[in-house]
């Protein structure tokens, strides 16, 4: 089995469900769904709020406070962690800084940021719409709010489910998580309590440490590996590639290809780097993040994804080194 160890420098540089009361479930229409995405992907961005929410993936769980001020132009966010080291961010328009326990330097990539929760969806309901369609299934109170319940369902197999808890009135996500075939869960964001608009004190984003300024990677789609070397067919459908670059990586003396797609919910990354036998290639998965790594010529080529296993493969498939 290949280990994820060294995969956490690739994604450094990148329980139970409660019961709800469940209704019919009525599956939107595409106006009816471009119409809620278009409320969830704005809500976080245009609301005011503050709060602490709890995310857990597989056995990792963690406690983490958030707090967003938009008044006017001004528009900032701190987040802190509760458990273990602790670790700050803070963003005032499109300034980061950030405190580790190392004091490390590193660079954040743009589109990692604009998907911390809330803020999970893109404000494009088409390329959601492509790959998922969603259902209403039921409502449940969240952080003392009532909600209603979307599922996000895959039109194929190469996604897993997602399910959201709205707060109807703002469009604001108050929980979400990610299910596995079996329906098991695999990843879940919920508040465990909020305060949405009202007075929030700028006070809150005061910084408990010392903070850095970071470098914020850009979106844009700039020069990666020769397209000499390889021949790439197209994506599965709903995917897009968003984003190729040549990025430095801990533990590398030299930049590793990287190449980003989306579906608008989860990414695929794709990384491109010399071969070392030391490395170990094969598939693993970790609740719901799934890694394939394979010798592609004189290159290993990694997939890594929230995605199922048969979909990295397929990805990693993509890629085809020419031999002359």
């Amino acid at each position: 089995m290949l280990g994820l160890q060294r995969y956490a420098r690739l994604l450094f540089a990148m329980g139970f469900l409660a019961p709800a009361l469940v209704c019919a479930a009525d599956l939107l229409s595409n106006q009816e769904a471009a119409q809620l995405l278009g409320r969830m992907a704005h809500a976080p961005q245009e609301l005011s709020y503050q709060g602490v929410y709890i995310h857990q993936r597989g056995d990792l769980i963690e406690a983490m406070r958030v707090v967003h001020i938009r008044d006017g132009n001004f528009d900032a966010e701190r987040r802190e962690s509760l458990d273990g080291p602790p670790r700050e961010y803070l963003r005032q328009g499109d300034q980061v800084s950030i405190y580790t326990p190392d004091n490390s330097t590193i660079s954040l990539d743009r589109h990692h940021l604009a998907k911390l929760f809330p803020r999970q969806l893109p404000d494009q309901a088409e390329q959601v719409l492509a790959g998922y369609q969603i259902r209403a299934v039921g409502r449940e109170r969240v952080a003392g709010f009532e909600t209603d319940i979307y599922d996000f369902e895959p039109k194929d197999k190469l996604r897993f489910q997602h399910r959201f808890w709205v707060q109807p009135e703002t469009g604001l996500t108050l929980k979400a998580a990610m299910l596995g075939a079996r329906r098991e869960l695999l990843e879940m964001q919920v508040f465990s309590q909020i305060q949405i608009g009202g007075d929030i004190s700028r006070k809150l984003l005061r910084s408990a440490h010392p903070l850095k300024p970071v470098q914020v990677e850009s979106g844009q789609t700039m020069p990666a590996a020769s397209s000499r070397q390889w021949d790439v067919k197209s994506a599965p459908a709903g995917f897009v590639l968003i984003k190729q670059m040549q990025r430095p990586m801990p533990g590398r003396d030299k930049p590793v290809t990287h190449q980003l797609y989306s579906d608008g919910l989860v990414v695929v990354s794709i990384f491109i780097e010399p071969f070392d036998n030391r490395e170990p290639v094969g598939i693993t998965v970790q609740g719901g993040m799934s890694v394939f790594a394979r010798q592609a010529g004189p290159y290993l080529l990694t997939a890594l994804g929230e995605v199922p296993p048969e979909t990295v493969q397929l990805f990693s498939s993509l890629y085809q080194f020419k031999d002359k």
